[in-house]
């Protein structure tokens, strides 16, 4: 089997990367100057995935959401094949104060807006530190929309040559090219292989004291204490607590908006917790934050089965019929999510959630086995309808969840003049507690969804699925008319036919 390396944007041959293959056992070798590659005495046969590395590029593989491994041939008159990688991004730049000075040592964060599981959420990814010329340099970046932030700064500075007012200053927190908030931020487009300069000037602000107490827990007991921004980023403040009288102190806060934290963890993931939210635009004393325990809430859930001796399946030792997320609403774009777990050990054990602390929250419910959500409330509040609130120091009702086993089951291809196509198949319920189901065609065009619950039904046979939010109705609308309908009973096995729709058309 032979075949050759390229960079997907220039066409270059790639030398020296790593190719492997998996016929009766690995084979692996790195290409030549001229980016090609052969793998000699190789049984006849075919293979569903080729593997190329090289530091610096990404395999087109992994920059989409659903993979399609495509089928290799290996015999005496195969093709030699073409594999492409996608060269790295980099954003760099340097860090000074208005007069040209160089910031040292400040962090640089990134981060971006991605879709997962058909929603926009906010990642974080790896950042740098300013070096002695404020330089920074951010390498192996995907292709996306980034926004970077620069500071603060670890401690307060007097910088009394440039002040008239003895107080300490420091660098605050900054987004590229120079908003103090995120909604201000300017995207830096990063495309294959592109390389962008990013230089912002940042001025010295006040910094300001925060002090205060912390009661509520016991002697002896280890308080974290911890200052997260608006959008919930730890900052690297130094906090001075006094664990004998509760008093804490931090030196050095730029003015902005925060949301303060003390907790005192235990080993189940449980223990001690109280936030609250501080404006600093001045010195604040008498900040006062009370401990509260975190929550537990059990889970109980019940199977109705259609099926004799289909409750076998779920009596068997340590079984969890399903898995619970709760997931936080707050106002930053970061969502801390809990999830349930196991206690206990055969017939005695149960499922729980731990260590939640007060807020709102989003309940995603995923059964693991052959079943689907009837139904699913917390005392009143129906779950699959509505949010679930935890208030501080409550005691919140167990999640009842009824399950069923009378799923549908769904099939069909995708085809363009009788001829198959690959494309991503979105099953939308017209239930919104039914997360839409996704899942891509075979090699014929074939896809199937065997556990769906029964109901109405939307299906479509998407090309890229990774550029469309499809939990959003608003992204949906001009995508939905083009779908087929179909409205599955329970127990029924149904099949459908589907045209390609592109995503963005």
């Amino acid at each position: 089997m032979a075949g050759m390396v390229i960079n997907s944007v220039t066409g270059e041959p790639i030398r020296n990367a790593l190719v492997q293959i998996y016929v009766n056992g690995q084979s692996s070798m790195l290409t030549g100057p001229d980016g090609k590659f052969q793998f000699d005495g190789l049984p006849a046969a075919q293979f569903s995935n080729i593997n190329v590395r090289k530091p610096g590029f990404f395999p087109e593989d992994d920059l989409q959401s659903v993979r399609f491994y495509q089928a290799v041939t290996i015999g005496p008159n195969t093709l030699p094949i073409v594999v492409k990688l996608v060269p790295e991004g980099v954003i760099y730049g340097r860090i000074s104060e208005e007069d040209g000075e160089p910031l040292e040592g400040l962090p640089i964060a990134l981060f971006v807006q991605v879709l997962q599981n058909g929603r926009k959420v906010w990642q974080q990814r790896p950042g740098a530190q300013t070096d002695d010329d404020g330089s920074f340099r951010i390498a192996e970046l995907q292709p996306g929309n980034y926004f970077l932030s620069a500071g603060p700064s670890r401690d307060p500075v007097a910088f009394s040559a440039k002040l008239s007012q003895s107080r300490a200053q420091g660098i605050p927190l900054v987004y590229y090219p120079g908003s103090s908030d995120l909604s201000a931020a300017a995207p830096i487009s990063v495309t294959p292989g592109k390389k962008v300069e990013a230089d912002f000037k940042i001025s010295p602000q006040p910094f300001y004291r925060i002090s205060g107490t912390i009661s509520g827990y016991a002697s002896g007991q280890t308080v974290n204490l911890q200052l997260r921004s608006a959008i919930g980023i730890p900052f690297p403040y130094a906090s001075l607590i006094d664990s004998k009288s509760g008093t804490f102190r931090i030196p050095g806060v730029p003015a902005g908006s925060y949301a303060m934290q003390a907790s005192v963890p235990d080993s189940r993931g449980n223990g001690l917790t109280a936030t609250i939210p501080l404006t600093v635009g001045a010195d604040l004393t008498g900040v006062h934050l009370v401990l509260l325990p975190t929550v537990i809430i059990p889970i109980e859930t019940q199977i109705i089965s259609s099926r004799p001796g289909g409750e076998r399946f779920w009596e068997q030792k340590n079984f969890s019929p399903v898995s619970v997320h709760l997931i936080s609403h707050n106002s930053g774009f970061f969502e801390p999510t809990y999830s349930s777990q196991q206690t206990g050990e055969g017939g005695a054990a149960s499922l729980e959630v731990h260590g939640i602390a007060p807020g709102t929250y989003h309940v995603e419910i995923y059964p693991n086995g052959p079943f689907y959500v009837q139904a699913a409330v917390s005392g009143i509040t129906n779950l699959l309808d509505s949010d679930l609130s935890v208030a501080p120091g409550s005691a919140p009702q167990p999640i009842e969840i009824i399950l069923r086993d009378d799923v549908a089951h769904l099939s069909g291809t995708v085809s363009e003049d009788n001829k198959p196509l690959r494309a991503t198949i979105l099953a939308i319920s017209e239930h919104p507690s039914v997360p839409p189901r996704i899942q891509p065609t075979d090699a014929t065009g074939g896809f199937q969804f065997p556990l769906l619950p029964p109901g109405a039904y939307k299906v479509l046979a998407l090309d890229h699925p990774d550029r469309l939010e499809y939990t959003n109705p608003d992204a949906m609308r001009n995508y939905l008319s083009k779908a087929r309908e179909i409205t599955l009973s329970p127990d029924q096995f149904a099949k459908i036919d589907l045209e390609l729709v592109k995503v963005g058309d």
